[in-house]
């Protein structure tokens, strides 16, 4: 009898955590207002040296970046994969997050670095702007970090906007 008891009240429990655990990171619902959002959602980002990109950020905790220049002949710049990382919440309105991306040779496909990308993003009041500050490293395949700088950006979301 006790263990049923002590099974009953670990399941209760569990679910219970479960279920707070979904509700946190739960999608936004259609018409709920940014402050409701949190992080999650798309963003136009600018950085202070002006490279406009576009970023999503999942309620499971991953984020997707793209940026120009992704794909391109250029060999002083090589094409590069788009951004996959996470993020977490760090409180009072600050998120911490990691992403990757893989530059490649564009005629074989040949890793040549990878950069890594930290943020940490702080939202404004009405959550519809946010800024963030950044350190970007750029690591060679075997791991040596070949270049490390850090910089700032801005993110606005983007709203909806119904058809009419």
């Amino acid at each position: 009898m006790t263990t049923r008891v002590l099974s009953t009240l670990l399941l209760t429990g569990t679910l219970a955590l479960a279920a707070t655990g979904t509700q946190a990171q739960s999608p936004a619902q259609p018409g709920q207002s940014p402050a409701r959002q949190g992080i999650v959602g798309a963003w136009f980002g600018t950085t202070a040296t002006g490279l406009r990109q576009l970023i999503t950020f999942h309620a499971d905790g991953t984020v997707f970046r793209s940026v120009p220049g992704e794909a391109g002949i250029d060999p002083a710049r090589p094409p590069h994969t788009p951004t996959h990382g996470v993020w977490r919440y760090l409180g009072k309105g600050r998120f911490g997050v990691t992403m990757w991306d893989i530059f490649y040779d564009i005629n074989n496909a040949q890793l040549l670095h990878y950069m890594k990308i930290r943020l940490e993003v702080t939202l404004d009041d009405d959550r519809s702007e946010a800024s963030g500050r950044a350190i970007l490293e750029v690591i060679d395949p075997q791991g040596v970090v070949l270049l490390s700088r850090a910089g700032a950006i801005g993110f606005v979301r983007i709203p909806f906007e119904p058809l009419e």
